[in-house]
């Protein structure tokens, strides 16, 4: 399960969340919503927040200000970001904060749900995205899970659906389709996605080289690390880390399906 905290007075964006969520994020937990600084905190210090969608556009109140004091409560939340426009200042705000994505209204629903999946993956827990509960449901994430902390323990080697296959002795076909179904994404997409947040972690936090942390999280070649980088971010991991410590302002910066 996956706490998420909403902070928006826009009524449209919190209704387009709320469908998302219940359509497709059944095993995400939904805090109750907050419109203002008052209300924020008090959620943020009765519950346990580890997503936080919070609209840039607050009247009468600073957003980065409630960010800031959640963070303080809750240091491993994440946060998606939401613009009336796309601001440049924003941007870089954001990146320094640690932000898992920054989306322009109207929100798109792909973005939104590759970011809140982002997020997810980013907190080392499965998305049950599209998941059925039924009969079979236990069984399932019995096969899943250690599907996941395999993937979380060798996304660092040159690891394939082999390797994967024939650690859960499973046949490949089979192993392809429950992943699918279950996670809600390829085993390939989601290696990916796992590979590029860890890689933004060290490049926020650690001044290793491009080439360093690209064979970190799995890549022997830097160039092909950047190219995925980029598909997956909108900008190059060197951009990305420039951002972060304010020394050049991404003009576009959202995910990416």
């Amino acid at each position: 399960m996956c706490h998420v905290l909403k902070i928006t007075q826009d009524v449209e964006l919190n209704g387009t969340l709320d469908r998302l969520f219940l359509k497709y994020f059944v095993n995400v937990i939904q805090l109750p919503d907050a419109i203002n600084y008052k209300e924020a905190i008090a959620v943020g210090k009765n519950h346990e927040p580890e997503i936080l969608l919070i609209d840039l556009n607050l009247n009468d109140d600073d957003p980065y200000v409630i960010i800031k004091e959640l963070k303080a409560m809750h240091p491993n939340l994440r946060c998606i970001f939401f613009d009336e426009k796309e601001s440049f200042q924003n941007i870089q705000q954001v990146m320094r904060m640690g932000a898992i994505d920054y989306l322009v209204k109207p929100l798109k629903e792909e973005e939104a749900l590759t970011s809140i999946h982002r997020a997810i993956i980013s907190l080392n827990q499965v998305s049950l995205l599209e998941h059925r509960v039924g009969k079979d449901s236990q069984t399932n994430n019995e096969t899943i899970l250690p599907m996941i902390e395999y993937i979380h323990n060798h996304f660092h080697t040159e690891m394939n659906l082999d390797d994967l296959a024939n650690f859960m002795h499973l046949n490949k076909a089979y192993l392809c389709q429950l992943f699918k179904k279950e996670v809600g994404m390829t085993y390939v997409a989601y290696l990916t996605q796992y590979r590029v947040e860890q890689a933004k972690k060290k490049l926020r936090e650690t001044s290793l080289s491009l080439g360093e942390i690209s064979e970190e999280v799995g890549y022997t070649d830097p160039a092909y690390f950047s190219r995925i980088f980029k598909k997956q971010t909108s900008i190059s991991p060197n951009q990305y880390r420039q951002t972060y410590k304010g020394d050049y302002i991404a003009t576009t910066f959202y995910a990416k399906a």
